[in-house]
């Protein structure tokens, strides 16, 4: 009978080139060099980040600043290449079809998060002060999956607020808070104007007066031009000692923006987000819209 072939007992191939990565954790200089090596200019607005200004010459990329050997034992940088995933998720970043753009604010701590789509490739980046966290989201995300990433980071679950919901002119609104912050009526007043009831004001102020977390979120996308076209308002999800509370967009049949107040559910959260985006023209994440650039 024949012998065992040979190559089985043979050890393994040992790897040496770069090894798949879902994340990364940098500092914002090592993202700067990250995007530089790759000649990317900038990255979201929401985050706090230095642009890159790139000639088109690779051979003029900071190849020799000491941070690249950093980069090459983090296995970010694999000889004179950067990391071709890594390089995929800063050309999304710097390149994306829609960023859905969030702010976190809960104390005295402060996030910015930036989702970006560029084709079926989608990618976030989490900046708390000096670090940034990059993470590879996948090609078939969706709003709901987004959300669902996105809420944890805000900390505790909270139940929603107990009220019923109700839709007011957005102009209006912010007119009834400017003038309860001045002093010149109660709420009460201003808000029974709107046809808000009494659990609903004390809501909507215990919202604007004493937030425990604030998640601010809007979407950009680039026009035919290039220019950078922002949703004209935002979703806003905001914590109170009453529960969760959620404000966002909704639009009338005549054309005018309302602003929906309603119990900050996650399934109203996830419709409030496609709200948002839909002011961008996205009506999917993840649609295949073309990258424009």
């Amino acid at each position: 009978m024949a012998g065992r072939p040979t190559f089985v007992n043979r050890p393994a191939p040992t790897a040496t080139g770069p090894q798949p990565v879902t994340s990364m954790e940098v500092t914002r200089e090592a993202l700067w060099l990250l995007q530089a090596l790759c000649g990317v200019e900038r990255m979201p607005a929401v985050l706090v980040t230095r642009p890159f200004t790139d000639t088109g010459d690779p051979a003029e990329r900071p190849w020799g600043h000491p941070g690249v050997e950093v980069l090459r034992e983090k296995g970010l940088v694999f000889g004179d290449q950067v990391h071709p995933q890594v390089r995929l998720w800063m050309e999304s970043l710097g390149a994306p079809d829609v960023v859905l753009a969030a702010m976190i604010r809960r104390g005295g701590q402060h996030l910015r998060l930036a989702i970006a789509r560029r084709g079926e490739v989608t990618v976030s980046a989490i900046q708390h002060e000096d670090d940034l966290t990059v993470e590879y989201l996948g090609h078939s995300a969706t709003v709901s999956s987004l959300v669902d990433r996105l809420l944890p980071v805000c900390g505790p679950q909270v139940q929603p607020a107990q009220f019923d919901a109700v839709s007011v002119p957005t102009a209006n609104l912010l007119e009834a808070l400017g003038q309860v912050a001045r002093g010149e009526h109660s709420a009460a007043t201003v808000f029974s104007s709107l046809g808000m009831d009494s659990d609903q004001y004390r809501v909507v102020t215990m919202a604007a007066d004493h937030p425990i977390m604030e998640l601010s979120m809007t979407a950009m996308t680039p026009d035919e031009a290039g220019r950078i076209e922002v949703s004209r308002t935002a979703a806003t999800v905001t914590d109170t000692a009453l529960g969760r509370v959620l404000t966002g967009p909704i639009r009338s049949d005549n054309g005018s923006w309302w602003t929906l107040i309603t119990p900050g559910t996650t399934a109203a959260i996830k419709s409030s987000v496609s709200a948002v985006l839909g002011m961008v023209g996205i009506r999917e994440w993840n649609d295949g819209t073309p990258h424009r650039r």
